[in-house]
């Protein structure tokens, strides 16, 4: 038996009439399948949030720290970060603040979302930690000399 669209019920909200169709397979209804849709920023989006995650751990931020100073949800921080949800550029300038970050620090660059491992994320929050400008300056040429 093939598939076919019936009217399942009349939705009556803020005095529209609105029509919500079912699909009916085998005597049962089934919810009419979405597309999902994919964003056309989307790779800008986890590159943005990768850049707020790696500055938000640089500071020994938490979510939930970075969180309570823009007045959000830790969730909201998370989506975010993982490029989820797409940030208003009033929104940035708010992160950028918090962050004490330049905004061009979060929009100069390419497009490849930026990826760091826990390693990386440890040796930096490690070198911000480092007070002394001599000794941080003699790690970094150790550094260099080990690329």
């Amino acid at each position: 038996m093939a598939p076919s669209w019936i009217v399942s019920f009349v939705d009556m909200r803020r005095g529209a009439l609105t029509l919500l169709a079912a699909k009916v397979e085998g005597g049962r209804s089934m919810p009419k399948p979405r597309k999902p849709r994919q964003r056309a920023n989307a790779a800008l989006d986890q590159r943005i949030g990768g850049l707020i995650r790696h500055r938000r751990l640089e500071l020994g931020l938490s979510q939930s720290a970075l969180a309570a100073k823009l007045n959000l949800t830790f969730q909201q921080v998370q989506k975010y970060e993982n490029g989820t949800n797409q940030l208003s550029i009033g929104r940035l300038l708010q992160i950028s603040d918090a962050l004490r970050a330049p905004l061009r620090y979060f929009l100069s660059g390419d497009d490849a979302p930026v990826r760091y491992e826990a390693v990386d994320l440890k040796l930096t929050r490690a070198m911000a930690g480092i007070r002394n400008r001599s000794v941080k300056g003699a790690l970094l040429r150790l550094v260099r000399t080990l690329i």
